[in-house]
């Protein structure tokens, strides 16, 4: 069976590094887009201005845990869920150890190895991570104030039925975020699952409306935004993307 990207060394690096890294790691010479830097922490911020209980939250697709830390500033209690062993592991990793040597790519087969640490505003203390697939969350999680989906729906097999119940788990007059750049890929969601990025009778689908329509009975939408974003591959490539964040208040 072949084992999943997320499951892989190099994106267990790649994560760490997008998700702690500085912009010396990033950039090369302080070369490329800043403002794509430090989108974790941007995520785990957009909750700021609104008002809610700030009890419990949530991040659903945690990977390597850079948002659930930033939302560790303001929570008193943080969970990070992902399908990904090897990222559950690293993300506790973090937790424990405040600061980990990482390999990142240079040129080729050639990596050089660098240290990448928790912000000193984290409290890993208030943070608890756990393997689990969105798709099937446990009722006994309870429910939270704030609910985080970066960059997910467009990697789960059925992103409507994820999105079907996840009122469930957020608290009356709480609020969810969700970011996506909307990359919709059959290796992850079969094409009849996309929420958006096709055509039906001849009129282009969206996902920005596909999600106001699966939502709207439970949620109201307070805002869009975009959030750009980067991921590096080695020195001299980067992924530029730029993630739309819907933000929504549970009716």
């Amino acid at each position: 069976m072949e084992t999943s990207f997320y499951e892989t060394n190099k994106a267990v690096s790649e994560y760490l590094l997008f998700h702690y890294g500085t912009a010396e790691d990033l950039l090369l010479n302080g070369v490329g887009p800043k403002e794509a830097l430090d989108f974790p922490s941007r995520c785990g911020e957009l909750h700021k201005g609104l008002e809610l209980n700030r009890n419990r939250a949530l991040d659903l697709g945690c990977a390597v845990g850079g948002a659930v830390f930033a939302m560790s500033r303001e929570f008193s209690e943080v969970v990070g869920i992902d399908f990904s062993h090897a990222l559950i592991e690293s993300a506790q990793r973090m937790a424990n150890e405040k600061e980990v040597a990482i390999p990142i790519a240079v040129e080729g087969e050639l990596t050089r190895d660098i240290p990448v640490s928790l912000p000193n505003t984290a409290h890993p203390d208030r943070v608890q991570f756990e393997q689990g697939d969105a798709m099937n969350l446990k009722p006994e999680l309870g429910q939270f104030d704030f609910i985080l989906m970066a960059n997910l729906i467009d990697r789960l097999p059925d992103p409507a039925s994820c999105l079907s119940g996840i009122h469930n788990f957020v608290n009356d007059n709480g609020i969810m975020a969700i970011t996506s750049p909307y990359t919709w890929l059959e290796e992850y969601t079969p094409k009849e699952n996309w929420l958006g990025g096709y055509l039906r009778d001849g009129s282009p689908v969206r996902a920005h409306d596909t999600l106001i329509a699966l939502l709207d009975e439970r949620f109201e939408l307070l805002d869009s935004r975009n959030l750009p974003f980067l991921i590096r591959e080695h020195e001299r490539k980067n992924q530029y993307s730029i993630a739309q964040a819907t933000i929504w208040r549970k009716r």
